[in-house]
């Protein structure tokens, strides 16, 4: 269970690391004749894809801070992380998408004529992968994560819920002179 654990972690880090890193980069570029080629970054072009990947680490991190049924949830949010990465990534490669980017970041070249051309880089590709990774790692937690380990129960409170004591009991030992933390 810890080797399926640790490559489970390894999968989401991958996902979301490499849709960080292709967010950062240029995924398009639009030339207007002579002017100098206008670039649009991953975060131009798909806005959503960073904070996606963003709550795909921190569902990673909940996933061990939390037990059954909640890792499944847990699962399924880090799959749809995942979904919407992979769609607004390919949504990116529009053409249209990055031509309306560019003439709106250059509208006097715009002006001027067509787009001569748009080139796009692998770097949506790239992000879409890690955002089919970050579906694999959910849908994998979504099966397997209830039998992982989790966060130790070491500082937990001793004892099942019934037996704990609720806090008008606490305040009536107080009362009582008696000292409620202290081990029976």
């Amino acid at each position: 269970m810890k080797r399926e654990l640790g490559l489970w972690l390894l999968l989401c880090v991958a996902g979301a690391g490499l849709t960080l890193l292709a967010t950062g980069r240029v995924w398009a570029s639009a030339r207007y004749g002579a002017a100098a080629p206008v670039e649009l970054t991953g975060g131009d072009l798909a806005p959503a894809v960073q904070p996606l990947a963003l709550a795909g680490l921190a569902a990673t991190v909940a996933l061990f801070a939390t037990k059954g049924l909640w890792r499944r949830v847990i699962g399924a949010v880090l799959a749809l992380c995942g979904v919407g990465i992979a769609l607004l990534s390919w949504r990116g490669l529009s053409a249209g998408t990055a031509e309306e980017l560019a003439a709106a970041r250059r509208p006097l070249a715009a002006a001027t004529g067509d787009v001569a051309a748009v080139a796009h880089t692998a770097w949506p590709y790239l992000a879409a992968a890690g955002g089919a990774l970050l579906i694999a790692s959910g849908v994998l937690a979504v099966a397997r994560a209830t039998g992982w380990a989790g966060m130790s129960g070491r500082y937990d409170r001793p004892g099942s819920a019934a037996e704990q004591r609720d806090d008008k009991s606490l305040w009536e030992a107080i009362d009582r002179g008696d000292d409620p933390t202290e081990e029976r």
